[in-house]
């Protein structure tokens, strides 16, 4: 809730108050005002912190449309992570890549069954077949294959 709407309401529980309680109740005003005041504080702290319970009206974010797409959200990831580590770069990044071509290497040959047909060595190049399957290139380099893999 906005601060001015927060002061509105307080003032307005106030008022309700102190008119409640000098006209129907009989209290003097002097003490009406005494009890008011409490009323309004209360008000304004719910009103505060009910903040949180207000709706959020966002859109919910769309589904992947393809498992290609799903895999290279995660392929980003385990690059940032295996940038220096050889180790990760083994049993994280190089399975996720191989089934990332497996995935649109089956889309033009639904008979292909591995990276080392040879097929896929003619048409990934003997950079890019290294990368799926062979030790991990510089970070540098990586970066530089992974980018001319996205525009082929």
């Amino acid at each position: 809730m906005s601060t001015v709407r927060v002061v509105l309401s307080s003032v307005m529980a106030g008022v309700a108050v102190v008119v409640v309680a000098a006209w129907p109740g009989g209290v003097p005003v002097f003490w009406a005002v005494a009890l008011a005041l409490p009323a309004a504080a209360l008000t304004a702290l719910g009103a505060r912190l009910s903040g949180p319970l207000e709706p959020l009206w966002t859109p919910v974010p769309d589904a992947p449309s393809a498992p290609a797409e799903l895999q290279a959200a995660t392929l980003a990831a385990r690059l940032a992570e295996a940038a220096a580590d050889r180790d990760r770069f083994l049993s994280r990044v190089q399975p996720r890549l191989r089934r990332l071509v497996l995935t649109r290497l089956r889309e033009r040959w639904p008979d292909v069954s591995d990276v080392d047909d040879p097929r896929v060595r003619s048409l990934l190049g003997p950079e890019h077949t290294l990368l799926v399957t062979d030790a991990p290139p510089t970070p540098q380099r990586l970066s530089e294959l992974l980018d001319r893999l996205e525009e082929a």
